[in-house]
């Protein structure tokens, strides 16, 4: 249902009149990311609200103090990186990075740089923040050449310090990423997450449940039909053909956001979202809330993972959503004489007001 009325977004009321008529880039958050040091280029942007009203964001391989004249060498420095900043300071920003020899990555268990971690969704449970991390070992050559290892792990971070405070094995979930998003559940201190397995071109989703004073066991799936204890039994809860997908609740509602399927340029550039009342679906058939506009020369980039971060709804009522673009290759040359312009690897973000998804 659309809302006419005035709704609250916090304890800020705003009616109608107020809202945007479309969905908009958000300079103030696009500009966040178009830093000349420390992290200077990167893909992931998942966010963990903490409890100081801070924020911790999460990247993937990231290009690290190696700004000059406006690029940035081709290769990256490190497999993951992260920053944390007042939500409402965008200018003083710290950023995590890990030390010692090799890749300066700041989750590492290992000194085989063939194996290392991409951070995906997060929590804070006390004084402990927990990080899904997607273990990945290279597998071939090329910007596909990874594959699973088969083994996803929690990083743990001291709170309020954000220093690695350890790893955790996490059960084997037969191939299923369940970094896609954590959700509080109905019971006290139970978190909802979600996941996702490849299927050709699409992704199917799955949900499970954890506790979260015990979030490396216990874990239980939901069937089709009730909550098991064994993750081969997990029941697929949506599947959409997409690059990526993430899960998020905003209100009393689920929402899953996609990208249209896209490995390269000129393929997908749109982002999709789907809604459901309850965390094991049914999902709504998806709808198309954004066409990406970061054409170069008339060509649209490689682009993935919509993540929408309600911690940073703003008081217009409009939810903050962070995309990734990977380049223009093989359309547009990425990597010239070892050298890359850093805003085609850069999170871009945008402004959805909630009565376009909500309704």
């Amino acid at each position: 249902m659309r809302w006419i009325l005035p709704f609250l977004v916090g304890a800020v009321a705003v009616s109608a009149a107020q809202q945007p008529s479309s969905v908009y880039k958000d300079k103030a958050f696009t500009e966040f990311f178009r830093r000349t040091n420390g992290i200077v280029a990167c893909d992931g942007a998942f966010s963990v609200p903490l409890s100081d009203e801070r924020a911790l964001w999460l990247f993937g391989d990231s290009h690290v103090d190696c700004w000059h004249d406006g690029t940035v060498p081709c290769l990256f420095q490190v497999r993951n990186a992260a920053m944390v900043h007042d939500k409402a300071d965008l200018q003083n920003v710290r950023a995590l990075i890990g030390s010692g020899k090799g890749f300066r990555s700041l989750f590492k268990n290992s000194t085989n740089e063939d194996m290392w971690f991409w951070p995906v969704s997060g929590f804070q449970h006390l004084n402990v923040v927990y990080i899904y991390l997607s273990s990945l070992r290279k597998a071939g050559s090329g910007p596909f050449g990874f594959a699973s290892t088969g083994q996803d792990f929690w990083g743990l971070m001291k709170f309020p310090e954000l220093d690695i405070a350890g790893y955790q094995p996490l059960p084997d979930f037969h191939g299923i990423d369940f970094g896609a998003g954590f959700v509080d559940g109905p019971a006290t201190n139970q978190l909802y997450a979600f996941g996702h397995k490849r299927r050709g071109i699409a992704l199917d989703i799955y949900v499970a449940r954890f506790g979260k004073a015990t979030p490396a066991t216990n874990w239980t799936f939901w069937d089709g039909q009730t909550w098991s204890a064994q993750p081969t039994n997990a029941a697929v809860i949506a599947t959409q053909a997409a690059t990526s997908a993430t899960v998020c609740k905003i209100k009393d509602k689920f929402l899953l956001m996609t990208s249209e399927f896209s490995v390269a340029c000129d393929q997908g550039k749109e982002i999709y979202v789907s809604m459901s009342d309850r965390a094991t679906g049914t999902f709504s058939p998806r709808r198309k809330i954004f066409t990406i506009d970061d054409t170069v020369d008339g060509h649209y980039p490689f682009f993935y993972l919509p993540v929408a971060h309600p911690e940073f709804i703003n008081t217009r009522g409009e939810l903050l959503v962070t995309y990734c673009i990977n380049g223009y290759d093989p359309c547009i040359r990425t990597c010239v004489n070892g050298r890359m312009n850093p805003d085609h690897y850069r999170p871009r973000a945008i402004r959805i007001p909630l009565e376009w998804i909500l309704r």
